[in-house]
């Protein structure tokens, strides 16, 4: 008896794997989002032998333009498929500039009951050695893979699979740019399938969501910011932020989340003010404990755990989309 293929959702968003160049010796320089999603499947028609493909290109740009109406468009597309019986897993191809933030914005929005891949490419189509059609092969089979039903979604780059809240891209260049920020990726490829050091779904039922807070998704965010903590930072910028319409502030402090004291005030009035105000840290690994360099609870504020300073903006910003609290926010924190 035929077996019928599973279905297979692919959502085309531009990026460096639909890039073309004027050169195959061109790996920079090149025009991104240039592909249309077809001539990505022809690239690797050994997707097709395992799935009946359903492609849809939703827009086509480079990741760094991406705006909050796009991660709001993405989203209620998966939340769609999610309820589709003809479609068994979804992938997103998506430029690397922000696929780790896609990827940690989808996983707090959407349930987790189906599997989801993000890929891309550091190299653009047209460029020898192209990294694009092996990531797009491998990101289906993570997609095909039942025991990722309930894993969200997962960044699949150069043979390694990464968790929304772990996956990192650390290099600018390099076919290899993306790394676990803490620990290891969650499996590897090999021979076109996925060997799974743990068990997908284990590390998500860790994660907190927000999806079942959001029946319908919210027209649009609440404004966020990022500040820098630098030497002779101007504290007027605070000030700034909140003029300019700030809920919440993300600082990406000194070391363990540290604060220069003129900085502090100012953050402190802030947070007084009822903005959210969050530590976290520049640094490239490592997490901001609650009271540690900084008394958060004298000040008002919030301690990032080990979540770096954009992804602590995206849960602070769908957090309060939410209608969640300071406290509420800071016990999300507190389990990554």
């Amino acid at each position: 008896m035929h077996t019928p293929l599973p279905g297979l959702l692919l959502l085309a968003t531009g990026g460096t794997i639909a890039g073309e160049a004027a050169s195959p010796d061109r790996t920079q320089g090149y025009t991104p989002a240039a592909v249309p999603v077809e001539r990505l499947l022809d690239a690797v028609p050994g997707i097709r032998q395992r799935a009946q493909v359903r492609a849809e290109q939703p827009y086509a740009i480079g990741s760094q333009h991406l705006a909050s109406s796009h991660w709001l468009t993405l989203a209620a597309r998966i939340r769609a498929a999610q309820s589709d019986p003809a479609i068994d897993g979804m992938v997103i191809t998506h430029g690397t500039d922000t696929m780790e933030e896609t990827a940690f914005f989808l996983d707090l929005v959407c349930a987790r009951t189906k599997p989801l891949a993000l890929t891309g490419a550091m190299r653009p189509s047209t460029a020898l050695g192209a990294d694009g059609p092996m990531n797009l092969y491998a990101a289906a089979s993570v997609a095909l893979d039942r025991r990722c039903a309930q894993a969200g979604p997962l960044v699949v780059m150069n043979d390694q699979i990464f968790t929304p809240d772990q996956a990192c891209k650390a290099h600018t260049t390099r076919t290899d740019a993306f790394v676990a920020r803490e620990g290891m990726p969650i499996g590897v490829m090999a021979d076109g399938m996925p060997h799974w050091r743990q068990e997908p779904g284990g590390l998500a039922r860790m994660r907190p969501t927000l999806a079942e807070r959001f029946h319908d998704l919210p027209a649009h965010l609440p404004r966020v910011d990022i500040l820098a903590q630098q030497v002779d930072v101007d504290v007027g910028i605070v000030d700034w932020m909140l003029s300019r319409g700030a809920r919440g502030i993300v600082v990406a402090g000194t070391g363990h989340g540290s604060i220069a004291d003129p900085l502090q005030g100012a953050l402190q009035r802030a947070a007084a003010a009822g903005c959210i105000v969050v530590r976290a840290s520049r640094v490239a690994a490592g997490a901001v404990h609650r009271g540690a360099s900084v008394d958060d609870d004298a000040q008002g504020f919030v301690a990032a755990g080990f979540l770096p300073p954009h992804k602590a903006r995206l849960l602070t910003t769908l957090a309060l989309a939410a209608g969640l609290g300071r406290d509420a926010i800071q016990a999300l924190f507190a389990q990554y």
